[in-house]
């Protein structure tokens, strides 16, 4: 059998980003493996930001192939202001032509019978298209989440132009793979001329650590309540949080000497500054800059309780970060509505405090400082269903199932 797959993903190593640990991660299990993976991804001068803690492993180091993207955001853009059509798909429409031609190379040399392509960079997905066409290959179009003019009725960036687009990778797909069952039958209803088992699911998932070996010691004598990642003002609202806080503040349980809410990674946006005054807890909460991926982890295991935020809006998806929290076996506040992925997914979590209204969040945050919640972890058996290591294997099945 040839297991020889084209992996084409825009974000790699050295780049610093959520998007970067689902390719990346296949291409390193998949060699584990025993498939043969070649990756077709961008030169690092692209990224706006670089993690050189993350280290690619010397053996997949020699499979991975860049060649020159650019931002049409900035290529396009005249006293720092550029039309929107510019970047539709997205910003990163022009790498296509050159990763098409390095493309064409890589399977003339490797002579993949597979190709894999991911989204948020619906680029990738295009440039898999043309490969797979003219190659013959057999292709996996992976948008780990829906396209945002699905489930955002605000969204209005060209739509047109993105689903009939869409509409050619799915019908060229062997495979349109999802993070999500909620996802996953978003698009069956979509495309209800498309066999159903073209769409199929794989979850993201933590990248295995040996955690306590790696941890640096923690003087914390306050519950640090932390929140890793990014914030949207529509999708992850952070108001309700503060209002919980502050009752508690006022009530005499909790005060800076005892209770720290960290947002790690997220920019301080200036109008929070008003909120915390308004809500007079601007002592309890820190913003702190983003780092390295395994510090983030080792953070996320050191605290007394993580903080996951999923808006409605976000129905069909569950944040990455979300399987990082899991793997450290710590409590976590996941603040999601019912009915939604991220609530389905925690609400099978045993060490999950999942809740949606001010009363709700109230009660599970204080059992949380006080020590009463009720909860307890997942074994070792259960906790390894959601790591990379097994998501992978279930994207080297889908593959098999192809054929060649």
């Amino acid at each position: 059998m040839n297991k020889t797959v084209l992996l084409v993903a825009l974000e790699m190593p050295p780049c610093r980003s959520a998007g970067v640990q689902r390719p990346f991660r296949f291409a390193e299990y998949l060699l584990e493996l025993g498939w043969n993976p070649i990756v077709l991804t961008a030169k690092p001068d692209i990224y706006d930001r670089l993690d050189h803690e993350l280290l690619i492993p010397s053996e997949l180091q020699s499979r991975i192939f860049r060649c020159k993207a650019v931002d049409s955001s900035k290529l396009f853009s005249i006293g720092g202001k550029y039309p929107n059509f510019v970047t539709t798909p997205d910003r990163y429409w022009p790498w296509y032509f050159s990763a098409v031609k390095l493309g064409n190379q890589l399977v003339k040399q490797f002579k993949p019978a597979y190709i894999w392509s991911t989204y948020p960079v619906m680029t990738a997905h295009l440039i898999a298209r043309k490969l797979t066409k003219r190659h013959q290959l057999r292709w996996v179009a992976d948008f780990r989440d829906p396209i945002q003019c699905h489930y955002n009725p605000n969204y209005q960036h060209f739509n047109e132009i993105t689903c009939a687009l869409e509409r050619k990778i799915v019908s060229c797909a062997d495979r349109v793979c999802t993070t999500t069952a909620e996802a996953a039958k978003l698009y069956q209803k979509i495309y209800p001329t498309e066999p159903l088992d073209k769409f199929t699911v794989i979850e993201n998932g933590f990248v295995p650590q040996t955690l306590n070996s790696r941890m640096t010691p923690n003087n914390e004598t306050r519950f640090v309540l932390l929140y890793s990642g990014a914030l949207y003002g529509n999708g992850r609202d952070i108001s309700s949080i503060f209002k919980v806080i502050s009752e508690l503040k006022q009530q005499g349980r909790i005060d800076h000497h005892n209770f720290v809410l960290r947002f790690r990674g997220s920019k301080k946006q200036g109008h929070y500054d008003q909120q915390l005054a308004e809500a007079n807890v601007a002592d309890l909460i820190e913003f702190l800059p983003a780092v390295p991926f395994e510090q983030a982890i080792n953070e996320m295991q050191q605290s007394s309780a993580n903080m996951l935020i999923q808006d409605e809006i976000f129905k069909y998806q569950i944040p990455g970060k979300l399987y990082d929290y899991i793997q450290t076996q710590k409590p976590l506040l996941a603040i999601c509505p019912p009915n939604t992925a991220t609530a389905s997914r925690c609400e099978s979590l045993p060490n999950c405090l999942r809740v949606w209204t001010h009363d709700e969040m109230y009660a599970a945050l204080l059992n949380l400082i006080q020590g009463t919640a009720s909860l307890s972890q997942l074994s070792e058996y259960e906790l390894q269903k959601y790591s990379r290591r097994e998501s992978t294997k279930k994207l080297a099945q889908i593959l098999s199932s192809l054929g060649q």
